[in-house]
């Protein structure tokens, strides 16, 4: 299943990752990338979504100012912290899916352009900053 890595340094690159059909290895996998004992599952769109590691803030996970400027620019108030998986999302079963050449291509067009840049946020796995 090919999937987008954002890490917090560095170019986003495609990695392959088993796909969801057997679950234990698609977690196993996705752990082994961004580190943590559990994984959150944020969907940013109806089409894909963002995996990363649920206790960022606690962790002392850096921003991740390129997965951020993508999760902004599809309306979320948040930041995201430590290496940020993206996949694609099946619509019937909901579960993660290999994302297209087409959604990659615009996935990565957001951060090479980002229209304003990212909104300061406060920090965490997926913080929103609504009180």
């Amino acid at each position: 299943m090919k999937t987008l890595l954002i890490p917090v340094v560095g170019p986003p690159r495609e990695v392959n990752l088993p796909g969801p059909g057997g679950s234990s290895r698609f977690m196993r996998s996705l752990r082994t990338l961004i580190g943590p004992r559990c994984a959150e599952r944020i969907q940013v769109t109806s089409r894909w979504e963002a995996w990363l590691d649920e206790d960022g803030a606690a962790s002392g996970k850096p921003v991740n100012q390129p997965a951020t400027v993508v999760a902004q620019s599809s309306g979320f108030e948040f930041s995201f912290l430590g290496l940020v998986v993206i996949t694609g999302l099946d619509k019937v079963t909901t579960e993660p899916a290999s994302l297209s050449p087409a959604q990659a291509s615009a996935i990565l067009k957001k951060i090479r352009e980002p229209s304003a840049g990212p909104r300061p946020c406060r920090g965490a796995g997926a913080a929103s900053t609504r009180e």
